[in-house]
């Protein structure tokens, strides 16, 4: 990289400063005042102040929000207009999105839940604008709101007969309360006032469970899938953003207090239980933490993850067939036999990138961050791009017997809304502001800027993470400034990583599983190297099945692609090496040949086989 000029370096921070001071200079009507009971130490950079550098990670932003800025507005808003009996000119959607009348449980989900995506693609769109200043971004999301506004009346004849009346309006909650904090629309929170009084008759009186509204009266099994229990997080956030304290008893009333009670109380409730939507609901644990002060709902998120976890394949997926299984039984490796849809990629990556973004930023547990990694690396970013059509890249498969990536059957399903969320929240995950500093959570080319005691500073990230074990950050200073950089030290690693300032070995010892702090004064120029060590190792599917192993090199699960044996001996699998010192393959030497492993990031359409039946 070229070296700046001071006066270019000057020039450039003063521009840094000024869109740090427009971030924080919005109306008066843009931001609430409202007390945080338990306030996290963490907080989270402004969207503008990350982001990505020429990298994967930045091209599948890019994509993603491309895609969601060319959609045609009229077919996004045709649903609200026909439900609600007005004009509705443009073309049909397709796929779950579509207002139509042939959906079948057993059979057909065209039409399965009208419209349930539209505040998702208004929540990307706004973050993808505070991410980009992309005016025409902005231009697009004033006008979906607006346009949908009109959709909005008193009665909410949009729900009149509709399958999940919750799911829907937690999104929309959450694209208009998007749109006013990340787009700056003047009018989102007045069309979220109005959305919620049209939606609250045809709610329940709490969160319920899917078998509370199974044994109460319903037309079609699909009316009992509502997801109420997930609502209190976007609610609260609502409450938050307007300071309107009826959001905050919305949110109350749909604490989904029996799954939290027996969380808390360290019972694990998931076997059975929808997976994605349960993980979701865990951000309303941590929502009702940070607002009430309970710790009850800490633990039950804690908790809730760490039993997620304990059910999940190396790649950090879970929930095969959209379902927790019951451990202890071997449960999970029989999936690798009876399941293609072993883990919901673009919904669960969204959902646990989510829960352990709050975990971190209240424990400071690195570990959060070793959980958010697996999950990228190993899940969504190697998930196919969302074609103009809706055609989405829904499950990633694990199935032993020929597993490869393809897209979904049915257009705009749930991970079409939730990938463009995401992949605009890579840069906030990176990085994260702490009272005395700055934690460096994913090591992603990216650049972020903030001011500390005053002075605009940037760190420019610049890695070939994870196919190499190693990172470099720059500073970027106008003057000297005291305070702490803290790296993430994964969990895997072990003792040969290890830390250099401006060329100088740091002493001290490199704790796997914690951040290492770097306390100094830094000025314009410093430079730190962080080289992780990458061991291999084998990581059985669950206990009762150790001869079941996924292939891990440091954050990565390598599947064997093309036809691996049926068997291979651990040491083959643990004397794997790199194919070229840039390749992201790696070759392990059997007695009938070489065989190829590969991340599932740099798999296409070839087949792969993700866990190897080894003899013990």
């Amino acid at each position: 990289m070229k070296k700046k000029s001071r006066r270019q370096f000057l020039k450039s921070a003063a521009g840094s400063t000024a869109g740090l001071l427009a971030m924080r200079s919005l109306p008066a009507w843009s931001r609430a005042s409202v007390a945080n009971p338990a306030a996290a130490p963490l907080s989270v950079f402004g969207y503008a102040n990350v982001q990505l550098l020429d990298a994967p990670l930045r091209v599948q932003f890019e994509q993603n929000h491309q895609l969601f800025l060319n959609l045609d507005e009229d077919a996004l808003l045709k649903p609200f207009r026909q439900r609600e009996g007005m004009p509705a000119p443009g073309p049909d959607m397709g796929g779950w999105y579509d207002n139509a009348d042939d959906f079948n449980e057993a059979s057909n989900f065209h039409g399965f839940i009208p419209g349930h995506t539209f505040g998702q693609y208004v929540s990307g769109l706004a973050r993808a604008y505070a991410v980009t200043g992309s005016k025409p971004t902005q231009e697009k999301v004033h006008r979906l709101v607006r346009a949908y506004a009109a959709t909005v009346e008193p009665k909410g004849r949009f729900y009149i007969d509709y399958r999940l009346p919750g799911y829907t309006f937690d999104k929309t909650c959450c694209g208009l309360i998007d749109a006013h904090e990340f787009a700056a629309d003047p009018i989102a929170l007045d069309v979220l006032k109005r959305s919620t009084d049209a939606v609250l008759p045809y709610l329940p009186e709490k969160a319920l469970s899917r078998a509370e509204q199974e044994a109460r009266p319903h037309k079609t099994p699909a009316f009992t899938w509502d997801e109420t229990y997930t609502l209190p997080e976007n609610l609260f956030l609502a409450y938050q953003r307007s300071g309107d304290a009826h959001y905050r008893d919305l949110a109350v009333r749909f604490i989904y207090h029996e799954y939290f009670d027996a969380l808390a109380d360290n019972h694990n409730a998931l076997p059975g239980k929808h997976a994605y939507s349960h993980v979701n609901a865990l951000s309303s644990a941590m929502q009702a933490y940070l607002m009430l002060g309970d710790e009850k709902y800490l633990r039950a998120a804690s908790n809730g993850l760490r039993m997620v976890q304990e059910q999940s394949y190396a790649t950090g997926g879970w929930g095969p067939g959209e379902a927790f299984v019951e451990p202890g039984k071997g449960l999970l490796a029989a999936s690798l036999h009876t399941n293609r849809s072993s883990f919901e990629t673009p919904c669960g990556a969204y959902g646990q990138f989510k829960l352990t973004r709050y975990l971190l930023r209240v424990t400071r547990d690195s570990r959060y961050g070793d959980s958010m990694e697996q999950i990228l690396y190993n899940s969504v970013a190697g998930a196919k791009p969302i074609l103009p059509d809706g055609t989405s890249f829904y499950y990633s498969n694990y199935n032993n017997e020929g597993a490869r990536k393809e897209y979904y059957h049915d257009k705009w399903p749930c991970c079409s809304g939730t990938f463009p969320q995401l992949t605009a929240d890579y840069g906030i995950s990176a990085y994260y502001p702490g009272g005395n500093g700055i934690y460096v959570n994913l090591f992603i080319p990216s650049r972020v800027t903030w001011l500390q005691g005053g002075t605009p500073c940037t760190l420019i990230q610049q890695t070939s993470y994870p196919t190499a074990n190693s990172t470099s950050l720059a500073l970027e200073m106008a003057r000297p400034e005291t305070f702490t950089i803290y790296l993430r030290v994964p969990a895997w690693t072990d003792a040969k990583t290890w830390i250099s300032v401006n060329g100088k070995r740091i002493e001290g010892e490199v704790v796997p599983g914690k951040f290492f702090a770097l306390p100094r004064t830094w000025k314009n120029g410093d430079r730190v190297e962080f080289e992780l060590a990458m061991p291999l190792r084998l990581q059985a599917v669950d206990a009762q099945n150790a001869n079941v192993v996924a292939l891990v090199r440091g954050p990565l699960a390598l599947f064997a692609v093309g036809k691996p044996p049926d068997k291979l001996a651990p040491a083959q699998l643990l004397a794997a090496t790199a194919a070229a010192p840039s390749s992201a393959d790696w070759l392990v030497r059997t007695d009938g040949g070489t065989v190829t492993f590969r991340p599932f990031a740099a798999i296409g359409d070839e087949p792969y086989r993700l866990y190897q039946n080894v003899a013990l």
